[in-house]
């Protein structure tokens, strides 16, 4: 029987709050040893495969309900790893239900977890959980960076050479070719995908450890607009609509079009324009990456 996960949980939340007594540690050892599997085959994208890596573990509620997390499939494609899990749930000590999903493990450049994600969501599953199952899951989770041995790119290898110059004056961008982001451990950086799998990215140049990109936004009301992002460490810490144009439905004549430049000092001009009017507004891209209005 497929089950979600906010079911699942919902139910072990539920199961918690009906169990009055707390399983012993002699009775949690013991579910621990009844609960757990076999070691079976998984399938690695890498050569590597999984050998000191505790596969199973054990989500208990009280006497007699629990929860079992067995990895039957783990594949990787830094810096994520993706995990099919089979789970079995227990009610006063029974096998109620058994069923599969698949969990996505995500890392920061410095090896700690920092989403799990239920595949095809784009929820934190971390953020709901009890803290006896976030710690579970933690552990699981260093583990498995641990036993991959895997080295997270950090966001300076994320991105491809610029391919324009300071300073810089809008271009039709539309004839420019798009670079695809070769990972996905910066946080924040989901929001801008339009809906796509990766990210795709026009380079400026770097200013000292930021890395400074133009991103189409073409998923929306309309097909023309851009945003410049900066990004630090692994992390999207500034973000400012530079490029494009807006207009109110049925009312094209007055459309607003926004254009900019940069030059080598990280000062951008964004300008603003109507039938009737033509604003400029200056910011700088300071040290931190911040977009500071002037």
């Amino acid at each position: 029987m497929k089950t979600n996960k906010a079911l699942i949980f919902s139910v072990l939340l539920t199961l918690i709050i009906g169990c009055r007594k707390n399983i012993s540690e002699n009775e949690s050892n013991n579910f621990k040893d009844t609960f757990r599997t076999t070691n079976s085959k998984k399938s690695l994208s890498t050569s590597e495969t999984i050998k000191d890596i505790n596969k199973s573990f054990v989500l208990s509620c009280g006497s007699g309900c629990a929860m079992t997390y067995t990895a039957e499939n783990i594949s990787s494609e830094i810096p994520i790893i993706k995990v099919k899990f089979k789970i079995e749930t227990y009610i006063d000590e029974k096998l109620s239900d058994t069923y599969y999903e698949v969990y996505i493990f995500k890392y920061d450049n410095l090896n700690n977890i920092i989403k799990i994600e239920a595949e095809g969501k784009n929820e934190n599953f971390l953020e709901n959980l009890l803290p006896d199952a976030k710690e579970s899951f933690k552990k699981f989770s260093i583990d498995l960076i641990k036993d991959k041995k895997l080295e997270i790119k950090s966001s300076q290898t994320c991105f491809k050479e610029s391919v324009i110059k300071l300073p810089y004056v809008s271009v039709n961008t539309k004839t420019l070719k798009y670079s695809l982001l070769d990972c996905n451990s910066i946080i924040g950086i989901e929001k801008y995908n339009c809906n796509s799998d990766k990210l795709r990215y026009i380079s400026l140049p770097n200013k000292e450890n930021i890395n400074v990109i133009l991103v189409p936004q073409d998923c929306g009301d309309f097909d023309y607009r851009y945003y410049l992002l900066t990004i630090k460490g692994d992390k999207v810490v500034g973000n400012l609509y530079v490029e494009g144009e807006w207009y109110e439905p049925e009312d094209e004549k007055n459309k607003e079009i926004t254009s900019f430049s940069i030059d080598r000092e990280y000062n951008l001009v964004v300008k603003t324009q109507t039938p009737n009017s033509s604003i400029l507004e200056n910011y700088v891209i300071k040290n931190g990456g911040n977009i500071i209005k002037k």
